[in-house]
């Protein structure tokens, strides 16, 4: 596996400005808290980078919305609506992969790792980490 090293390459289109939308019943959640819907969305940056949106629907039929706007360049951008998280890295693996770390006022909190099928139809997003209570969680979301 190559390194965590600074990529400067561009993200695959087939991820783009499409809304990615979970397979709930599909995907591992280990927490109690799996969403009853949950879409994304990757733009391009208003600056550069890529820009993402996430919008679900928690069990209890509240709304959530969190995002960030990043470049896969190994540095840390923030985060907007995630309580356990505050900033994000990303580093580029392959044009299909993409992993990265969750930082919560400076510390890595959490590990991410997003893969795009070949034929682009089928997105995987694997998440595992400690949340804001200090639990453990680890998920696998299937996205279409």
């Amino acid at each position: 596996m190559k390194s965590r090293q600074k990529t400067h390459s561009k993200m695959n289109k087939k991820l783009f400005n499409k809304n990615w939308s979970a397979k709930i019943d599909k995907s591992l959640f280990s927490k109690k808290t799996k969403p009853l819907t949950e879409t994304r969305l990757y733009e391009k940056g208003k600056k550069s980078g890529y820009r993402l949106t996430v919008r679900g629907t928690r069990p209890n039929g509240s709304n959530y919305e969190w995002g960030y706007e990043a470049k896969k360049d190994g540095k840390a951008f923030p985060i907007y609506g995630r309580e356990d998280a505050d900033a994000i890295i990303a580093y580029k693996v392959t044009e299909e992969i993409t992993i990265g770390d969750f930082l919560k006022k400076g510390k890595i909190v959490a590990a991410y790792k997003r893969s795009i099928s070949k034929d682009g139809k089928k997105l995987t997003v694997v998440f595992a980490g400690i949340d804001n209570k200090n639990k453990p969680y680890f998920n696998v979301i299937e996205y279409v």
